[in-house]
C-alpha cells in the first residue's frame, strides 16, 4: 500500500464523506477519450484544472477532488489501486485515457509514462514543441502497471503525465500544457 492511508475506494468511503471531504466531478460527452485527475482538488493541486482544460467540451473528464480544510493527502489512493466505481465505469467506454498527476520539484518538467507508447510520443512531441521539457525516464513515474488507472480503458494502455509544481503554479504554462495535450489528442 505504500504511504497511502486507504488501499482502495471501499476503505476510503467508510471514513470519508462525499461532499464534505471529497467530491467527484465527471463530464461524459460520449467521447472515446477521457482525461482523469484521480488525485485532484487539494490532493495534488491544480491537476483537476489541467484535466478540465484539456477536456473542454470535447473529451470526457473525471476528477476525484480533495476538499477538506487540511490533510487532503490522506485521500490519495495510489494509481494502481484507484478503483472509484464511477471512474471505472467511465473508463470502460474509453479508448484513450490520459491521467494528470502532480509531482514535487521546480524543474519545469513533465514526466510522461504509460503503456500507450505511440500516444506518449505524440504528447511528448507536442509538449516539447510548446516549450515544455519532458522526461520519459523517471523510474517512479513510468505508469506501466497494467492496473494503473491510466491503463484501465478499453485498450488497456494509456498515458500518465506528472507535472512539477512550478509548471502547475504558472497559469500560462498550464495553458500551454493543456493546449499541447489537446492538440495531440485530436490526432488520435
Amino acid at each position: 500500500m505504500g504511504g497511502d492511508l486507504y488501499s482502495g475506494f471501499d476503505e476510503l468511503i467508510t471514513c470519508e464523506e462525499s461532499g464534505k471531504d471529497f467530491r467527484i466531478s465527471i463530464q461524459d460527452v460520449g467521447s472515446s477519450v477521457t482525461i482523469i485527475a484521480p488525485h485532484g482538488g487539494k490532493i495534488e493541486p491544480r491537476t483537476s484544472d489541467i484535466a478540465k482544460k484539456i477536456a473542454k467540451n470535447n473529451f470526457n473528464y473525471y476528477c476525484f477532488e480533495g476538499i477538506k480544510k487540511d490533510n487532503n493527502g490522506s485521500l490519495h489512493i495510489t494509481s494502481h489501486r484507484f478503483d472509484e466505481p464511477s471512474a471505472i465505469r467511465l473508463l470502460f467506454n474509453s479508448d484513450v485515457v490520459v491521467a494528470i498527476h502532480a509531482c514535487t520539484g521546480n524543474a519545469s518538467l513533465v514526466h510522461i509514462g504509460g503503456l500507450d507508447k505511440a500516444l506518449t510520443e505524440v504528447i511528448a512531441d507536442a509538449l516539447e514543441a510548446g516549450g515544455i521539457k519532458v522526461s520519459k525516464a523517471h523510474p517512479r513515474f513510468r505508469g506501466v502497471n497494467p492496473d494503473n488507472i491510466c491503463n484501465r480503458g478499453r485498450t488497456k494502455m494509456g498515458v500518465q503525465l506528472e507535472v512539477t509544481r512550478d509548471l502547475r503554479d504558472d497559469l500560462r504554462k498550464v495553458e500551454v500544457i493543456s493546449r499541447a495535450v489537446r492538440a495531440a489528442l485530436k490526432t488520435v
